[in-house]
């Protein structure tokens, strides 16, 4: 008898230990493993699964745990953005790619566009550096104008389009502005001849030393003056490829310059000078003596920033001072109407310092005169 209910004690025990055992099986197995097929992710250590440390796993992995293993759905899910998000950034890499290259080419254009290289072949230039100069013949006694030329004296260049004289600007000008005269190129490129026999005794040309006398405008294209459009680049006989304007001016603002000493006649020893030319004839060297009505230069507009293109010319006694050239030349005398006048800006800067100190000294002697 005891030996039976120790038995049926012992069998209601392991039942109820199995009845346990699968009341604690189905309260803690998820309902995905029981809803799918998937086989359950295996527990490690003592990982809290509440829904707070799922959400945060930054949390749980701060304190050395291991990551929770993701699901097979979002790991599909993650695989499939992937080829999308490699595709923008594919697309993203090749529009900056194209964006640089469309930035690289705008550059290049700029710089081929800005470049010094030239609008006509090397054959050319070759061909128009071998042919002889071209040559204007200069009025000798009776200028365009119908006035008188002074006996040893040429008309330097035609006077069609005279610009200022020696009374320009207030008389501040003491010059002659002779503009450039032709059908073709607006008269750029024409010949420039001597006014008188002479010994040259300078030259400065652009581009050679560009600190002193500016920098040459090399581009292609063309170049707008009060209106008019002019070509950066010509050809001419004698020189080859000829750049008529400068992108600076220089220290002397003259361009391309040609200083002279009269040899012979009434203005002997005295100084003439040439500016603004497109070009110096190329033989021509510091030295040379050049006779009347003899080609010297192109005419340009070399340190001319804003009106046509033009020759300055002037021209100094031998103690420095200015004359008017122009009736020596067949041009109106306009020097009497500026008798008188000064036009450095030094001697008016003196003239106000001296009053400035004129007025300080009878200040003084009032003050002087007061306390005695």
């Amino acid at each position: 008898m005891m030996k039976s209910r120790l038995i049926s004690h012992a069998v209601t025990k392991s039942r109820l230990l199995s009845l346990v055992v699968w009341i604690i099986l189905a309260c803690f197995t998820p309902l995905e493993c029981w809803a799918d097929d998937q086989e359950a992710a295996p527990v490690a250590g003592n990982i809290d699964l509440s829904p707070a440390a799922v959400q945060t796993p930054k949390q749980t992995l701060a304190d050395g745990a291991e990551a929770p293993s993701l699901p097979k759905s979002s790991l599909k899910s993650a695989q499939a953005i992937q080829p999308e998000e490699q595709n923008a950034m594919a697309k993203a890499d090749t529009k900056k790619s194209a964006s640089k290259s469309k930035k690289t080419s705008k550059s290049a254009r700029k710089k081929a566009s800005k470049s010094s290289s030239s609008s006509f072949s090397a054959e050319e230039i070759a061909q128009y550096k071998a042919m002889p100069f071209e040559t204007w013949e200069s009025p000798r006694e009776m200028s365009e104008k119908g006035l008188p030329i002074a006996e040893g004296f040429a008309q330097p260049y035609p006077y069609g389009n005279l610009m200022r004289q020696y009374n320009g600007n207030k008389c501040r000008h003491r010059g002659l502005d002779i503009g450039a005269v032709g059908e073709v190129n607006g008269g750029v490129g024409t010949v420039i001849n001597s006014a008188t026999k002479a010994k040259v005794t300078l030259i400065g040309r652009t581009g050679q030393n560009t600190g002193e006398f500016g920098k040459l405008d090399k581009r292609r294209g063309i170049v707008k003056r009060t209106g008019k459009k002019y070509p950066r680049q010509i050809l001419a006989p004698g020189y080859g490829i000829v750049y008529p304007f400068s992108r600076t001016y220089g220290r002397w603002r003259s361009g391309m310059v040609i200083v002279t000493k009269v040899l012979e006649g009434p203005l002997k020893d005295y100084t003439i000078r040439y500016m603004h030319m497109a070009d110096i004839r190329p033989d021509l060297k510091v030295g040379s003596i050049v006779e009347a009505g003899e080609h010297i230069a192109l005419m340009g507009g070399t340190a001319v920033m804003d009106s046509w293109p033009h020759m300055h010319i002037d021209m100094e006694t031998p103690d420095g001072s200015r004359a008017d050239l122009a009736p020596y030349i067949g041009l109106p005398d306009t020097s009497k109407s500026c008798t008188g006048k000064t036009n450095s800006k030094k001697s008016k800067k003196t003239k106000k310092k001296a009053k400035k100190s004129s007025k300080k000294k009878n200040k003084k002697s009032s003050k002087k005169s007061k306390k005695k």
